[in-house]
């Protein structure tokens, strides 16, 4: 499949796809949060974060595996790897024992996600208003400006540029 890209076989280009999609996405969502687009600044914050956690699964995927009965590694080999949205927190916790911890940069995407779908339906969120999610937006993408430390093996100038761009946003 053309576009398609399978971590098993390439997991060096997965891993540099992902990091540049997650600087793509934080971009996007600094651009959308300035016109004041924040649903959409928030669901763009989240897919960053989404796949920057991608990349670092692979990158770190035979580490996350040891001791890992058939059934949990199946589910990272299978689906895991793609960082999907309800796997996250779990995710989250098993880098926090390999000495990583995102789990607060996860939880906070995770409420940015609901809000993208929900707004301010005081039922389904917890944000008040929208300095709150502004805050997060902001949040979520600094930390991202910061994934170059995980990902020294494949940094290069054209991942340097993008976080370029986010820094002039």
């Amino acid at each position: 499949m053309e576009g398609y890209l399978d971590y098993k076989k390439n997991p060096k280009e997965y891993v540099y796809a992902k990091v540049y999609e997650s600087l793509v996405e934080a971009r996007l969502a600094l651009e959308m949060l300035k016109r004041g687009l924040l649903k959409n600044a928030s669901a763009k914050a989240f897919l960053s974060v989404k796949s920057a956690v991608s990349a670092l699964l692979v990158s770190k995927l035979n580490e996350i595996l040891k001791g890992k009965d058939e059934k949990e590694r199946s589910w990272y080999e299978n689906v895991g790897y793609s960082a999907p949205t309800t796997g996250l927190i779990g995710i989250a916790k098993e880098f926090k024992k390999l000495g990583i911890d995102i789990e607060n940069v996860v939880k906070t995407a995770l409420l940015l996600h609901k809000f993208s779908y929900n707004g301010f339906d005081p039922n389904f969120v917890d944000y008040r208003n929208e300095d709150e999610v502004a805050d997060d937006i902001r949040e979520v993408i600094e930390w991202v400006l910061n994934i170059d430390k995980y990902f020294k093996d494949v940094w290069d100038e054209k991942l340097e540029k993008e976080r370029e761009e986010i820094r002039k946003a």
